[in-house]
């Protein structure tokens, strides 16, 4: 009798251990983590804004850029290289509008809006003035940080 009580505790432990375990965060966690969400979505728009590209650093190493009518940027050193070819001649202004933010464990996401001006350095000419929708996929690092895993844009225009 013995035997067959420990064979169904280790029946039952094996059936709980290869399900997944939900993770829910307590309230004051999820807000907290929305809140970092948010503050790194803020730091993004004021780096880009001074023409920092320090604001690449957000990105992670796996990141993907998924936007319209272009191929997707996939990885750290291209994306780098991509904003680093743009801000060498043209200057960027932005502005997002978040319009949600969700967190579950070590992944969240921001969806909203932002508006974005390109102009020449030199001549002060607008290249570009849209407004798109967003979404950005981030993941938490183990530094408790977050960084954008994946980034889509669409225009706002039908």
């Amino acid at each position: 009798m013995k035997w067959i009580l420990a064979a169904l505790m280790a029946i039952g432990l094996m059936a709980c251990a290869s399900r997944p375990v939900a993770v829910t965060a307590s309230p004051d966690q999820a807000k907290a983590d929305e809140a970092a969400v948010r503050r790194t979505i803020a730091g993004i728009e004021q780096q880009i804004n001074q023409g920092d590209i320090g604001f690449v650093n957000v990105f992670a190493n796996d990141a993907v850029i998924i936007a319209p009518s272009s191929p997707d940027v996939v990885g750290i050193d291209a994306i780098r290289t991509m904003y680093t070819d743009i801000m060498k001649q043209d200057s960027m202004a932005v502005h997002f509008s978040t319009e949600e933010v969700e967190v579950a464990g070590d992944m969240a996401f921001e969806r909203g809006t932002y508006t974005l001006r390109i102009s020449d350095k030199k001549t002060g000419r607008v290249l570009q003035d849209v407004k798109n929708k967003d979404l950005h996929i981030f993941k938490r690092q183990p530094d408790g940080t977050w960084k954008t895993w994946r980034m889509m844009v669409n225009s706002t225009e039908p």
